[in-house]
């Protein structure tokens, strides 16, 4: 049997507004890793992420969308040329 914590009662009352949302993730390409919040001017910050282990993938996410959006890219591109030569 494990026993309530003893905050459980107070937080049921407490709707999020007042608990505060925690502050979100960001990837900070001055430091080279994911902090919560905002510690550096946006110009330094990617993101928000929900969580630290998304913000410290932050780079590979990018170099992952980069890579499908030139696909995209290069498929459509493919299809207008294909529909212009005939």
């Amino acid at each position: 049997m494990s026993w309530p914590d003893a905050g459980d009662e107070l937080r049921e009352d407490l709707d999020e507004a007042q608990l505060g949302k925690p502050e979100p993730w960001y990837y900070c390409l001055k430091h080279h890793r994911a902090e919560q919040g905002h510690q550096e001017p946006a110009r330094f910050l990617l993101g928000p992420f929900p969580t630290e282990e998304a913000a410290s993938h932050a780079l590979e996410k990018i170099e992952e969308n980069e890579e499908a959006w030139a696909k995209k890219d290069r498929v459509e591109r493919e299809l207008r040329e294909e529909g212009g030569s005939s």
